[in-house]
């Protein structure tokens, strides 16, 4: 039945947000009819390469004036990470906002949704794509901490973002045209690990545009019909052919990516979507897109265009375009990881041995079945963590009353036990995760959880166990820490690009007890497209698929010979691990600060002698490290052992 909140959707002004990165562009998106520009300064956004670009706080100033003038608005971006020394900074900067009079400011860290809170009560708050919000409770519990819009992860489709909007009670923006990512927003770390520069403040370099060989693990051979190019080069989005879709969802703002784009580019685009949009409110039953407007966008494409899953049908391989004929710029084509021998000696030049008599630092693995957890049980782990996310390969199930007959096996031995939730969770993974909670709770001493839905979820479920705030947080200074101990975390995990120096300051004093990443694979990318399904078979990933993922282990080879590894878990997501799995036993020492109260072994995609050989060489480190012996033979020895074993090399 059509109900007049139906007819309503029909006719609701919708927003048409515009980048601009300079002056003439800024002018440029107001005169093709732009309601609002989303703009950066200096500091703290998310386009870092291009010193040149972005406003002053005189041309912001000036800027906003102009704009309000029109009766526009202006938003500022101050949606990088922030690190720990550069709260101050981020404070000044977002009082300097709000004095001259932004409408808004786009947020990905915690620190400056609490800082903004505090300082400038009166600036409105977008929540930035970055923080990936793709289920109804982040945005509740976002809203709840003076949140006024999200802008929804770009993974999901209208209809999601609509319903987010709808359950919680808060306006949703999205992304309608431009240049797009592969990975899950805010969970690539793979060109901050590489070069030190993170697509979470600002600096990516673009690696998932290079190009790839798909290749068997085993003995490096191509594999399918379309085995080299530019493999995980996604298109661009274009959604103006499906501006009443967007409109009827629920949408508020229809967002233009293209800060980078000069005034005539972005002149062009935006009127052509302002005219779409006028079109349609003249008569909604009627509306049909002009061809010439089509063909105006589509003669301005810079990559070629799709509308990638926003419907919700189509094929993932249709969202991108392996010839890479229409990449504007691709910033390398490849990058051999160093091995840990080249690394160990000047770290330990650079940083001292920490006092560790006495410390009792725990040894947490995460697993991902019953040999793997067993393995670890026996060879001296304090904590075990039952992996959400699963590799395919192989097909090994673990039923739920062999976990619990495990669960019960590591209590009787003074073990710990912790689950996974997974990083994304849309409604079916969220319903498992309810219902293993649910199964569970009463055998669980930790959850850990990666976003601000599962945190609410499991405070609910599990009242009594340790809540940990697990990487996909991406926590980089106190102030975020603090936020997430006040609703409910008591432990944290720091981001994976975190440096050393970074993790040796936090956890000098943190506000709760954090766990270190010590050993394991690093996924450098998290997609919910499956490049095994596209590539290696003629099906994408909502096909009948063969599943060659349970029999084949695949990896992307680039132009230097670096292999990673591509893992499918069980909700088909691909994770791009790193070609080296992170290995710090031999400079422990120069970690275990005082804030650190365990540390980690990432043991969910390694084989059971894989997870036996790593804990028992880190279980031997620590104990001698507590009884302040920082050299000796056998841990050395099991450090060879390790290495040996390790399914890839160490850094």
């Amino acid at each position: 039945m059509t109900t007049s909140e139906d007819i309503q959707g029909l006719t609701r002004r919708v927003e048409l947000l515009a980048p601009a990165g300079h002056r003439e562009a800024f002018q440029a998106v107001l005169d093709a009819g732009a309601d609002a520009v989303y703009l950066s300064t200096k500091q703290f956004n998310m386009r870092m390469h291009r010193r040149d670009f972005h406003f002053s706080l005189d041309g912001l100033a000036d800027a906003i004036e102009m704009a309000h003038a029109r009766r526009r608005r202006v938003y500022v971006t101050v949606n990088a990470l922030i690190g720990e020394r550069e709260l101050g900074e981020v404070r000044i900067l977002l009082r300097q906002v709000a004095d001259v009079r932004a409408d808004a400011v786009i947020v990905q860290d915690l620190a400056t949704v609490r800082l903004g809170r505090e300082f400038v009560p009166e600036l409105p708050l977008h929540a930035s794509t970055m923080m990936n919000v793709h289920h109804a409770e982040q945005a509740v519990v976002l809203k709840s901490l003076g949140i006024a819009r999200i802008i929804a992860s770009r993974d999901i489709t209208l209809h999601q973002m609509g319903e987010i909007g709808r359950l919680a009670g808060i306006e949703v923006e999205c992304f309608v045209h431009g240049d797009m990512c592969v990975a899950q927003s805010g969970q690539c770390t793979m060109s901050g690990v590489l070069f030190g520069k993170s697509s979470n403040r600002g600096q990516c370099m673009k690696p998932c545009r290079w190009r790839y060989q798909l290749v068997r693990m085993d003995d490096g051979d191509a594999l399918g019909a379309v085995s080299e190019g530019h493999l995980m080069a996604i298109k661009d989005l274009a959604l103006i052919r499906h501006l009443p879709e967007v409109i009827q969802a629920g949408i508020c703002s229809l967002k233009i990516e293209g800060r980078m784009r000069d005034a005539a580019y972005l002149h062009h685009l935006v009127k052509t979507y302002r005219q779409a949009l006028d079109t349609y409110y003249e008569c909604p039953s009627a509306y049909s897109l002009n061809s010439q407007l089509m063909e105006q966008a589509y003669r301005q494409r810079v990559r070629p265009l799709s509308t990638l899953t926003m419907l919700g049908h189509g094929s993932h391989r249709d969202c991108f375009d392996p010839s890479g004929c229409r990449e504007p710029l691709v910033l390398g084509d490849g990058f051999r990881e160093p091995d840990l021998a080249e690394q160990a000696d000047s770290f330990r030049d650079r940083f001292p041995a920490q006092t560790t008599v006495g410390q009792r630092v725990e040894l947490a693995v995460s697993v991902d079945g019953e040999s793997g957890a067993r393995a670890a049980l026996d060879n001296g782990a304090d904590r075990i963590y039952i992996a959400a996310e699963r590799t395919q390969y192989g097909g090994a199930v673990w039923p739920l009353p062999r976990m619990i007959a495990v669960m019960d096996d590591a209590h009787q031995r003074g073990v710990r036990v912790g689950l996974c939730t997974p990083r994304i969770t849309l409604a079916r993974e969220w319903a498992e995760t309810a219902w293993m909670l649910e199964q569970t709770q009463s055998r669980l001493d930790m959850v850990l959880v990666h976003h601000l839905g599962t945190l609410a979820l499991a405070r609910r479920r599990c009242p009594g166990a340790t809540l940990i705030a697990d990487h996909g947080f991406n926590l980089l200074n106190r102030a975020g820490l603090s936020l997430l101990a006040e609703l409910g975390a008591g432990e944290a995990v720091l981001s994976h690009e975190a440096g050393f120096a970074d993790i040796c300051e936090l956890a000098m004093d943190p506000p709760m007890p954090l766990e270190m990443h010590a050993h394991g694979p690093i996924a450098g990318m998290l997609m919910d497209h499956c490049l095994i399904a596209m590539y290696a078979s003629p099906l994408g990933r909502k096909d009948v698929c063969r599943g060659l993922c349970r029999h084949v282990q695949f990896g992307l080879r680039d132009r230097t010979g670096q292999l990673r590894p591509v893992v499918a878990d069980q909700h088909c997501r691909n994770h791009l691990l790193m070609g080296h799995d992170v290995g710090t036993l031999p400079v422990l020492d120069r970690l275990l600060c005082p804030g650190i109260r365990s540390i980690r072994i990432d043991g969910q995609f390694y084989a059971a002698d894989q997870v036996a050989a790593a804990t028992r060489a880190y279980r031997l480190r620590l104990d001698l490290l507590y009884r302040g012996e920082m050299n000796g033979v056998d841990w050395c020895r099991a450090w060879d052992d390790l290495v040996a074993a390790s399914p890839r090399p160490l850094n």
